[in-house]
């Protein structure tokens, strides 16, 4: 009979030699540094009552943070409407708290001279035969395209190259050296991106990396709650929706990175995937979410492996160990140490 260890290999290994679709959740972004929704409800929580608004106006928004009291950030904006005017200052508000951060994590990525875990994975990905790998995320940090460059790795996430950025038609872009096509990493960043912007005319483009957000062009991020489903139902949304659908619909694999299994704008062709096809799912993260958990328990997945932090170790769950299994010795929830997992 196989040791724990070995079920985990062999998990981890048939999972990845399929060529995932890879699921960047919000706890990957929290190891690259990037705050999550805890510190931004914390943030948002601190923020001076919004001028310009009459006392009536302003009922909601005082609604929204006594609601924020004492709920997460998600909870509170889906249990309180707030007008349009009011969202968008959530938005803003939470692009000024996370960007800098974002540039923070690009700027140690300048300076690191050692292996990022993400681009390893990413060079790994693509030694197969396959020349194109799918990266869906509802974060809006570049931390995935920070991966692929570092590796000389193309990415595709549904805009032109250069300073101004224009979408792209459903046609997408290849990057050919001599009469080789390069490898590429498409990144579909369904809640948008730090670098998107919606101009005056409405229209959303895309800007260089540490370009000061332009006077009157909004930040393009999509917040949780009521608004959600509005804001993305319009374009580079729906396209870049529509291209996340396809890899889920032709995944082999998916491979899940601080996902914590609560979004349905991915849940959803997750879910179908997984009942449809025996694809392999690993998720690694520093602690499963009930939403994983249930994602697990309702057989959603037949063959899958959820990596988890345990003192001194880390602990498996997996149809082998569907009550978990602690494994002593390498933290494997991590991506730096999973990777030894896969290793030749």
């Amino acid at each position: 009979m196989p040791t724990p260890l070995e079920v985990l290999t062999k998990r981890a290994q048939d999972c990845i030699s399929a060529t995932p679709v890879t699921i960047l959740g919000s706890g990957a972004s929290i190891a690259a540094g990037i705050p999550g929704m805890g510190k931004l409800r914390e943030h948002i929580l601190r923020l001076s009552t919004p001028a310009g608004f009459t006392t009536d106006e302003l009922k909601p928004w005082y609604e929204f943070q006594e609601k924020l009291k004492h709920t997460d950030l998600e909870s509170a904006l889906q249990e309180i409407n707030l007008p349009e005017a009011l969202d968008d200052l959530v938005i803003e508000a939470t692009w000024q708290y996370l960007q800098p951060f974002d540039i923070e994590a690009f700027d140690q990525l300048l300076t690191s001279t050692s292996q990022y875990p993400l681009t390893e994975l990413f060079q790994t990905l693509l030694r197969s035969t396959n020349r194109e790998i799918d990266v869906v995320t509802p974060n809006y940090d570049r931390i995935a395209e920070y991966a692929a460059e570092k590796g000389r790795l193309y990415h595709e996430t549904g805009f032109t190259y250069g300073h101004l950025r224009h979408r792209l038609s459903e046609f997408r872009q290849s990057v050919r050296i001599g009469d080789t096509i390069q490898d590429r990493v498409n990144i579909w960043k369904v809640h948008g991106s730090f670098d998107w912007f919606r101009d005056e005319q409405g229209i959303i483009q895309a800007l260089p990396i540490t370009h000061p957000k332009p006077t009157n062009w909004k930040p393009a991020i999509v917040t949780p709650g009521l608004r959600k489903y509005q804001r993305t139902y319009d374009e580079p949304f729906v396209s870049i929706k529509a291209a996340s659908d396809r890899a889920f619909s032709n995944a082999t694999a998916f491979f899940c990175s601080g996902f914590g299994f609560n979004d349905n704008h991915i849940q959803t062709k997750l879910k179908e995937r997984c009942r449809s096809k025996r694809v392999p799912l690993v998720l690694i993260t520093r602690e499963i979410t009930p939403s994983a958990k249930a994602f697990f328990d309702d057989d959603f997945c037949k063959e899958y492996l959820a990596i988890e932090y345990a003192s001194g170790g880390c602990k498996i769950f997996c149809p082998e160990y569907q009550d978990g299994e602690i494994i002593t010795g390498e933290e494997y929830w991590q991506l730096e140490n999973f990777l030894k997992l896969i290793k030749p």
